[in-house]
């Protein structure tokens, strides 16, 4: 999980791996220097829209990868995510 430090504790809850990353250039540098590592990769929506194009050519590259954006606690605020939920989707479970 890349994204601001409240989402990424509550990641860390559900017991992923997670970096707190405000600066986007820095989420792009993570995922593509982890991208033999990690399978999945959840990115905070805030940051991805700013790296949009850059994530979208990584997803074209790497279809075996998953590059997927969730809204930030923040952002959740606004409305009710079920961010469990979003992880069975994505990953199967």
């Amino acid at each position: 999980m890349i994204g601001d430090r409240t989402t990424v504790a509550l990641f860390k809850l559900m017991g992923f791996e997670g970096r707190p990353v405000e600066d986007p250039a820095e989420a792009l540098n993570f995922v593509v220097k982890n991208l033999d590592v990690y399978d999945a990769i959840f990115i905070t929506s805030k940051i991805a829209r700013v790296i949009r194009k850059e994530l979208d050519e990584i997803r074209m590259r790497n279809p075996r990868k998953l590059v997927v954006e969730v809204p930030s606690v923040e952002e959740g605020m606004e409305r009710e995510v079920n961010y469990l939920q979003i992880v069975r989707q994505v990953l199967g479970g």
